[in-house]
């Protein structure tokens, strides 16, 4: 049966329709195909010499004659064509490489400027080179320019012979890759952009530790007026004190707000200098307490001194340092163990606890706020170690206390003397192996950073050779780096 012309003219619009979607087909593919790869590249051959050294002979390919470098370039050639499309680029087979005198780095940017308005964007261009650097050690030199770049990227090692394809290979991948700095930059800008308003657009804002330092300023100016208004009149009159706290807390958050403004004042430095003025004012209120100065507010006024003293000697050491959160915890940290072993060392000394232990306890904070401050210059500690290790502090005194409380309660009376030194010794010494102990719980793994060289071990420490065989030896000792 012949087809009639109504069929026939079905039969080519479907066949026509069927070429139709194969092309299209076929274009999709490619498309995708080309979105896939990152790009071109055009590898010339590899040359010898590298081309830096002076007086060197033309870069040319090696012949069969220079039985080494010929070799080797063979080796590098085959290893950098896998390379580049394991890369997830198209390597341009089209270009066989340049001409005997267009081989110079001038030549290389004209052949990556070739391309410029090209649909693909343009190819990048590899150049490879080797020379013999004497016995079995080769020079390795890759020069690349990126699509229509107008800069060259250069990588340069000396490799033993045997490794020249695998290094090479890894500085293709390198010059091709975007750079570290550059990723780690990018990945740094949006982090910060996605914090919002709280750290700024695209940086972290000015100063962070403005807030803090603003508010203990302020504070602290409220303190120094109202112990200025008490030292003169040794009267609470309110029409002079309110206004002496406002114009106190004015000034206080003024020159606070001055000093961010001026310099890049970060929480942790905020909190170290806060820690510098508050516990040098209570150590020299504390000091002038059990001095029993007289009149009684001018204790007030020893106290805004002891401040002002620490408040300087705190910020001498920011102009040394800079002070994260942990170094700020440590200085707070230094104040308040020292005010309590400060008192418990008086009470040691006394024999007894009936009486309020200033001088001790003054003496103490400073002494502890001195320590912590040196030494949060000089060593890097978290937040969090901190309170673990005035965790283990308040803990081991805590034990001391409880295993040596009889000596204080078998004579409810009164305590003596001795029961109670020895009550005390045991406390501090608790406090002291409490630390330790969190310190050296919560120290750095080996081959970190850590404050003592090296750590104790426990256990067979060797073998003895004997007639019945080899007998362990125990004992404990310290190893480590010297």
């Amino acid at each position: 049966m012949r087809p009639t012309g109504r069929q026939s003219i079905a039969g080519g619009l479907r066949a026509v329709v069927v070429v139709l979607v194969a092309a299209a087909t076929i274009a999709l593919c490619a498309r995708s195909a080309r979105a896939e790869t990152k790009g071109s590249v055009v590898l010339w051959p590899t040359l010898t010499p590298a081309g830096d050294a002076v007086g060197s002979t033309a870069l040319h390919r090696p012949t069969p004659s220079e039985r080494g470098p010929f070799e080797r370039a063979q080796e590098l050639d085959a290893t950098l064509r896998d390379a580049v499309q394991d890369l997830g680029f198209t390597l341009d087979v089209t270009d066989t490489g340049p001409a005997p005198n267009r081989m110079r780095d001038e030549d290389l940017l004209l052949r990556a400027q070739s391309d410029t308005g090209s649909p693909d964007g343009g190819a990048w261009v590899v150049s490879p080179r080797i020379e013999n650097a004497g016995g079995s050690s080769y020079i390795v030199r890759i020069v690349a320019s990126p699509p229509n770049g107008k800069e060259l990227r250069v990588r340069v090692e000396t490799v033993p012979s045997d490794s020249v394809s695998v290094r090479g290979l890894v500085m293709l991948r390198d010059m091709l890759s975007p750079p570290a700095a550059a990723v780690a930059a990018i990945e740094k800008e949006r982090e910060l952009a996605g914090r919002g308003t709280s750290q700024g657009i695209m940086a972290p804002l000015r100063s962070e530790g403005r807030a803090v330092l603003a508010a203990n300023a302020a504070a602290f100016g409220a303190f120094t007026a109202f112990s200025m208004q008490r030292a003169a009149s040794q009267a609470d009159d309110p029409r002079v004190l309110y206004p002496l706290l406002v114009v106190g807390t004015g000034i206080g958050i003024g020159g606070a707000l001055l000093v961010a403004d001026e310099w890049d004042v970060t929480t942790g430095d905020a909190w170290f200098l806060a820690a510098g003025g508050w516990w040098a004012a209570g150590s020299a209120f504390l000091i002038a307490a059990g001095q029993k100065v007289q009149p009684f507010d001018d204790r007030y006024a020893w106290g805004v001194g002891g401040g002002l003293l620490g408040a300087g000697v705190a910020t001498v050491a920011l102009t040394r340092a800079k002070m994260d959160d942990g170094d700020a915890t440590l200085a707070h940290s230094g104040g308040a163990l020292g005010l309590l072993l400060g008192g418990a060392s008086e009470f040691l000394y006394l024999g007894t606890t009936d009486v309020t232990p200033y001088t001790g306890m003054g003496v103490g904070t400073a002494v502890g706020l001195v320590a912590a401050g040196a030494l949060a210059t000089r060593v890097t500690i978290s937040p969090s170690r901190v309170l673990l290790i005035d965790l283990g502090a308040a803990g081991g005194a805590l034990i001391g206390a409880a295993a040596t409380s009889p000596l204080l309660f078998q004579n409810i009376e009164r305590p003596t003397e001795s029961n109670t030194r020895g009550s005390l010794s045991a406390t501090i010494a608790g406090s002291l192996l409490g630390g330790v102990l969190a310190w050296w719980l919560t120290r750095d793994a080996p081959g970190g950073h850590a404050l003592l060289p090296g750590w104790p071990s426990a256990g067979v420490i060797g073998a003895s050779l004997t007639r019945s065989g080899s007998t362990p030896v125990y004992g404990i000792g310290w190893g480590g780096p010297l």
